[in-house]
């Protein structure tokens, strides 16, 4: 497969265009892994987008937004976070080049993609960024600790990923979820909105919601696995 070659020149121009402040040791990194999103694309379809610029632009976009709300919320210094259904690496490859707070894992049960990011990952060597491929299951039976922060872009719809993360995240830790729409009004319990920012990337409005669960860590698995009796009665 032929690598399209970024203008790191162009490059520069772009990000600065979003908006967002992406530092100049971020652009080398982020140059890789364009050119190798370009070249996998072609024989994968991992994104839409098919010209590096509109990968930049429409997908890359989010996770410079994303880093400056990461660093707004009330997490550890170095949180574990873990990004479930990483598919080609958006937000976490790029996040992980501006955004290098503690360990982030990115979960994909799909080979191919998950062979993306870790060849991605030999080349770009971003800071204590993993892959672990295989189904989100499997890797929180292998979890010792509870995540400070879990993300996901579109990994499943959110009401059903509050159910999945409401025993797995530390007390005050924070689900953050990617989304088209602002965040509603009520939540289900026992979970609060901790933060939530809007932000336009290629003319639309998206949004960053932080939940966190309103509930002592003990009694979060018993409320989880009450609520899916409830589902299912």
């Amino acid at each position: 497969m032929q690598r399209q070659a970024v203008d790191r020149k162009e490059l520069a121009r772009l990000a600065a265009a979003t908006g967002a402040d992406v530092p100049e040791e971020a652009l080398e990194p982020l140059g890789v892994y364009l050119e190798m999103l370009c070249q996998w694309n072609k024989a994968m379809n991992l994104v839409g987008p098919h010209s590096w610029q509109d990968m930049l632009t429409r997908l890359v976009a989010d996770s410079f937004h994303l880093a400056s709300f990461l660093d707004s919320l009330s997490v550890p210094d170095a949180p574990l976070t873990w990004d479930l259904g990483a598919g080609a690496g958006l937000p976490g490859i790029p996040l992980r080049m501006l955004w290098t707070r503690g360990a982030y894992y990115m979960v994909e049960v799909r080979e191919k993609r998950a062979l993306f990011l870790s060849s991605v990952l030999s080349q770009t060597q971003l800071p204590n960024t993993h892959v672990f491929r295989g189904p989100v299951e499997h890797f929180f039976h292998g979890q010792y600790y509870q995540a400070d922060c879990i993300v996901s872009r579109a990994f499943m719809p959110w009401r059903q990923l509050l159910d999945l993360a409401l025993p797995r995240l530390q007390r005050e830790g924070h689900l953050v979820i990617l989304a088209l729409e602002p965040a509603p009004e009520v939540l289900p319990a026992p979970w609060r909105l901790a933060g939530q920012r809007s932000y336009v990337v290629a003319g639309s409005g998206r949004w960053f919601w932080a939940l966190t669960p309103d509930m002592p860590e003990s009694d979060r698995k018993n409320f989880s696995a009450d609520s899916h009796k409830e589902d299912g009665a």
